[in-house]
């Protein structure tokens, strides 16, 4: 009888077991995408943010202190890309009081000569002396150089175009604006090859050195070129300045070889002076992207695999595996970043050869988090 029902029991035991392994459930798992770290060949980028500048320019300058007026063709202020030719008048200056002078030194001109006129007939009848004549005739010569002095001050409120080019205007000062002499309204660009000029942060000027090649970019318009000049001095807003040169073959726009010929709001092909054939006109705003020193064997991972914290960059990489079912668990290190390029970060430390790292997923993750490798692939 004792036998009969230990043989009952076990059976129980072993049905009751069964059924808890049925109910069980393992823990859940949050699904992530990851990939081998592997050493390769990676050739890093840096953006700036640049301006188109002509070779040779001119400033533009008030010579006396006034109000601003402009032509028709410039009611709303000058403006950057527009062209002008030499001579051409583009701003005046209003000023009472040096048109004042021209007129008071201009009746004194008359008076004096008026003046003499009569000493010089006296002089000839004997009414006056020979001194008093030259007297006479000194203050008219004096008059009339006062006169001429003031005329050339009154055509300094005319600006007019020193030479045939393209306006680059850094700030639009409205007509009615008072001036001084002092301030630059515009300038000229003249011929000769356009430069982009950018800044590069104190931390990342190592990276560059002149000969670098760079991709342009703006609206409408990409080319090519190569840095020419890295300054090696640090500003006091703490960067350098950087000068790239562009290729003379670049510049296709999206709609074709004439259209990227063309600066913006012309249509008649013509080209300003100042500016490749194929570059945007000076002052127009360049993304600069510059292709590093190639590196020969470094670790990357997709920029969407780092994680920002207060203690910097981190990635996830896979630790002790969790079972079955491709789970396992995940580990956050700190890592140091280089540089980027397509999608793609250096990461010079932190990070081993073979390591696997979390690439998707990440913002659902915390240090010793289970996770599961899940497949884009259908």
């Amino acid at each position: 009888m004792s036998s009969t029902f230990r043989t009952i029991a076990l059976f129980a035991i072993a049905a009751l077991t069964a059924c808890e392994r049925d109910d069980f459930q393992p823990p859940p798992a949050t699904p992530v995408r990851t990939e081998v770290a592997r050493r390769a060949a990676f050739t890093p980028t840096l953006t700036l943010l640049g301006v188109v500048h002509a070779a040779q320019s001119i400033p533009v300058v008030p010579q006396q202190r006034g109000t601003i007026r402009y032509p028709q063709r410039f009611a709303n202020g000058l403006q950057t890309g527009a062209r002008v030719s030499r001579g051409e008048v583009i701003a005046y200056v209003e000023n009472d009081d040096v048109r004042a002078m021209q007129n008071e030194a201009r009746l004194e001109m008359d008076a004096a000569a008026s003046d003499f006129e009569r000493a010089e007939r006296s002089h000839k009848v004997g009414v006056i002396s020979g001194d008093e004549h030259e007297s006479r005739r000194v203050r008219a010569i004096l008059a009339k150089e006062r006169y001429l002095a003031a005329s050339k001050r009154v055509a300094t409120l005319q600006l007019a175009a020193q030479v045939s080019g393209t306006l680059v205007v850094a700030r639009v000062v409205p007509a009615g604006s008072l001036v001084d002499p002092t301030i630059i309204l515009a300038e000229i660009a003249t011929a000769g090859a356009p430069l982009v000029e950018s800044a590069v942060a104190a931390s990342e000027r190592p990276l560059l050195n002149p000969g670098l090649p760079v991709t342009l970019t703006a609206r409408g318009w990409k080319g090519a070129g190569r840095i020419a000049e890295v300054a090696a001095v640090v500003g006091e807003s703490g960067t350098s300045r950087v000068v790239a040169t562009i290729d003379g073959s670049a510049g296709v726009s999206p709609a074709g070889p004439a259209a990227s010929r063309r600066p913006p709001g012309r249509r008649d092909g013509a080209q300003p002076a100042g500016g490749d054939a194929g570059a945007p006109p000076p002052g127009t705003g360049v993304e600069v992207v510059v292709q590093l020193e190639p590196r020969a064997s470094v670790l990357t991972v997709p920029e969407d695999a780092i994680v920002a914290g207060v203690d910097g960059a981190a990635l996830f990489v896979a630790a002790a595996s969790e079972g079955s079912f491709n789970r396992f668990r995940v580990k956050r290190v700190a890592v140091a970043t280089g540089g980027r390029a397509n999608g793609r970060v250096e990461i010079v430390s932190g990070l081993h050869d073979g390591d696997r790292v979390v690439v998707g997923g990440v913002d659902a993750l915390a240090d010793d988090a289970l996770a599961s490798e899940v497949s884009d692939k259908p």
